[in-house]
């Protein structure tokens, strides 16, 4: 072969290279490029899809995990809230109880202070009558100190001219300034055959004068007789009879 066709075929050859790479090119490598594009573009799409959503749901989770922590959070406050309540209110009630009992104790002992026992006075009247009193508790009264308040009470009066009078009660209050004695609680007085029960019975130890009232009994060896009130005079023993209503007597 002669260099001439040589050379032509070569030509020929590179004539036939560049318009395949130009083929190649244009018609291969370009619209390969948009695919790429339009696939990374939907990957991107898709991925910010998934990533939306995901950031959605999060919100949602988030959303619901407050609500529900929001939701724990009035409770547990209302609960709390409550509780507190519920303890002041205890703690007060302790304090209340705690208090009366303190007041409880303190009264208490205030009244073992104040009480004493095996209690007896003696006091004397103008005449020369004698009047002895003896009671197994006594205390001061809280509204007069002057007041002397006696339980389980006997007395008795005694005289150089007549036989003596007794008496005696579940109660007393005996007045330091005068001596003047009133009985109450199943009084009882008992002098000569002559036995008087009533519910009140004051005693007048200066003036000699003793008055009985309120279901009134007096009994001897030959009478019954109810009245509303008497007065004894405790020097002659006489009875006079105060009462408004009717006076039942029965006689032997």
């Amino acid at each position: 072969m002669s260099i001439k066709s040589l050379l032509q075929v070569i030509l020929v050859l590179l004539i036939v290279i560049i318009i395949g790479g130009i083929y190649y090119v244009y018609f291969y490598s370009n619209p390969l490029t948009p695919v790429s594009k339009n696939e990374n573009t939907l990957a991107n799409i898709e991925d910010n899809k998934v990533n939306q959503n995901l950031l959605d749901e999060n919100e949602i989770l988030d959303n619901q995990i407050h609500k529900k922590t929001s939701d724990i959070s009035i409770n547990d406050t209302k609960k709390i809230k409550d509780i507190n309540n519920d303890n002041k209110k205890l703690t007060q009630e302790t304090k209340e109880v705690e208090d009366e009992l303190m007041n409880s104790k303190f009264v208490k002992k205030k009244k073992l202070e104040n009480l004493s026992k095996d209690i007896e006075y003696i006091s004397t009247n103008r005449n020369g009558d004698i009047f002895k009193i003896i009671a197994k508790y006594g205390k001061t009264n809280i509204k007069n100190n002057n007041i002397l308040d006696l339980e389980s009470v006997s007395g008795v009066i005694s005289s150089n001219n007549r036989s003596d009078i007794f008496l005696n009660s579940e109660k007393a209050k005996y007045n330091y300034d005068n001596q003047d004695t009133t009985f109450f609680g199943n009084v009882e007085i008992n002098y000569d055959d002559k036995n008087i029960k009533c519910d009140n019975f004051d005693l007048n130890i200066k003036d000699n004068i003793a008055v009985a009232y309120s279901n009134v009994i007096i009994t001897d060896k030959d009478s019954y007789m109810k009245a509303q009130m008497i007065t004894l005079n405790i020097l002659t023993k006489d009875i006079n009879i105060n009462s408004d209503k009717k006076i039942k007597i029965i006689t032997n």
